[in-house]
């Protein structure tokens, strides 16, 4: 590789922390404040050792919530904490790394600013290379700052060191799975899509690992199964801050960076500047019929999206459903303190249970769908359907009925794949499942009335509001509304705190008003959006 090919890094890492000043700062010290405050929250909820050993043996003796929060180790505040809080965060940080290096290289293909910076003195890999240092270092720096939170909340410091490098770690892997995925497509959105693909495929891998992993009651430890070793998340969590603290791990994520690195350079050496290496299928040479009509042109931009999110929620509703049985077998006897109760005697209650808590997510396909649609109009592709005859309220009213619908197929999905999959099972009712998923559907419209609702408003705001009522709605919700002990007023802001629980009688009323809900947002975005001009 030669030397000139990196020539003008320097000035395009001062460009890139140029653009990006304002983004990086919301995102580096946005999540170094939220863990603060969390780390904060916890000490007052668990101010005793023993109180610890109880969160810690109710939660780490339940494979299904190993699955998604990864292994405990020891009695300490700091470690529970990694171990209750870690996955969410560094799904967060994963994020960080991934649309930050597509942003700075993808992206600027694709809007031609790499043509225009690439006629001046710059290298071939210069502007690849600019992306992953901005990354590597805003990694770095909120490594430090989560360090220093946890530091603050009186936890030592070794510890919160390790813990603020194991999360960053992840940012700067996925940073690396980024720069890869950038040179296979030649859209932004499929280069997120593939390493977004690429980072669900390895948390499933590690939370299997540690689902099939042994629970030592009597050392408050979890052993995780060899799956772990394959993914970034696992290597994370197997430093075990705050107990053994394994820095060495940390060599993992170097290796693995430097090796996705050395791809993506090689990637990038043999395609042209705006090509991807995958080659963009060629449409037909005559338009299907159905891209006639909005509604046909709408379902064409978002039935890529759909179809993945509907395969994914079908496998991830099989393979939790397919352990139902074993698992509420394994728990059957056991004593439950957490939110959920005592309901895992029975396996149809334990598999509502676990549909209850997969359906939520199902969010952020809506989201993502809602974002095809503005990204629509920000990059100038609206306008030219509009000078049609399609009216401003058929385009949006297009949209927002494959984004609804495609919300509630989606959680029909991950009813059907807990069904087929619990079938064998004669104590599990299907249709129960199928209730369990679609009973989720009125939060999650509520929140897809509002993104219209700001799209309709202020749609230069609308993906930042959009990911904001998101990321609350979860946080003080019943995820982790509970757990932080906030106040009730505050919990009810979020939608899904008025779904009722599995274990409770279904009640219309809460239903029924955030249906109500979601009908008036969705009225006001498309009442706004054909007031207004669009956007420029």
């Amino acid at each position: 590789m030669k030397t000139n090919a990196f020539l003008g890094t320097g000035t395009l890492v001062l460009l890139a922390l140029k653009r990006d000043r304002i983004r990086l700062v919301l995102w580096i010290l946005g999540i170094a404040v939220l863990l603060g405050f969390m780390v904060a929250a916890f000490g007052e909820m668990l101010p005793t050792d023993q109180d610890i050993i109880n969160m810690a043996t109710a939660h780490g003796s339940n494979p299904v919530m190993r699955v998604f929060l990864g292994p405990i180790a020891g009695v300490s505040l700091g470690g529970f904490m990694m171990f209750r809080l870690s996955t969410m965060f560094a799904i967060i940080i994963a994020f960080f790394g991934i649309l930050t290096v597509t942003r700075h290289t993808r992206h600027n293909e694709e809007t031609g600013c790499e043509e225009l910076t690439g006629s001046s003195v710059v290298g071939r890999h210069a502007g690849l290379l600019a992306a992953l240092l901005v990354t590597t270092a805003g990694s770095i720096v909120l490594s430090v700052l989560i360090a220093l939170a946890f530091i603050i909340n009186g936890h030592p410091a070794d510890g919160s060191f390790t813990a603020g490098f194991a999360l960053g770690a992840v940012g700067i892997a996925f940073a690396g799975i980024a720069a890869v995925t950038a040179q296979l497509t030649d859209t932004t959105r499929g280069a997120n899509g593939l390493a977004g693909l690429a980072m669900g495929a390895l948390f499933l891998v590690s939370g299997v690992g540690n689902m099939l992993g042994d629970f030592d009651a009597a050392a408050i430890k979890i052993t995780s199964a060899w799956p772990v070793w394959l993914s970034p998340f696992g290597w994370y969590q197997q430093i075990l801050s705050f107990y053994e603290n394994n820095w060495w791990l940390l060599l993992l994520f170097v290796a693995f960076f430097l090796l996705t690195a050395k791809v993506a350079f090689l990637l990038n050496s043999r395609r042209d500047v705006g090509m991807g290496l995958i080659p963009a299928r060629k449409g037909p040479a005559v338009a299907s019929p159905g891209l006639l009509s909005p509604l046909g042109l709408a379902w064409r931009l978002q039935r890529k999206l759909f179809i993945i999110w509907l395969l994914a929620a079908m496998v991830v509703g099989a393979v939790l459903g397919g352990a139902t049985t074993e698992l509420a077998e394994r728990m059957s006897g056991m004593e439950r303190t957490d939110v959920l109760g005592d309901i895992f005697g029975m396996s149809e209650t334990f598999a509502m249970a676990l549909v209850a808590i997969l359906g939520p997510f199902i969010i952020f396909y809506t989201v993502q769908a809602f974002l095809r649609m503005a990204s629509e109009e920000a990059n100038g592709l609206t306008e030219p359907v509009l000078a049609t005859a399609v009216t401003p309220l058929k385009w949006i009213m297009s949209h927002a009925v494959c984004v609804f619908l495609g919300t509630l197929v989606a959680l029909l999905s991950l009813g059907l794949g807990a069904s087929v999959s619990a079938l064998a099972d004669t104590d599990i009712r299907v249709l129960k499942l199928f209730e369990a998923a679609l009973i989720q559907a009125p939060a999650i419209l509520v929140l897809a009335g509002f993104a219209l609702l700001v799209f309709g408003l202020a749609p230069h705001l609308s993906s930042t509001l959009v990911w904001a009522s998101l990321i609350v709605s979860i946080i003080v919700g019943p995820f982790l509304g509970p757990a932080l002990d906030l106040p009730q007023w505050v919990q009810n802001i979020s939608p899904f705190t008025h779904v009722p629980a599995v274990t409770e009688p279904v009640t219309a009323t809460p239903l029924i008003l955030m249906l109500v809900m979601a009908a008036v947002f969705t009225a006001g975005g498309l009442a706004s959006f054909c007031r207004r001009s669009m956007r420029t």
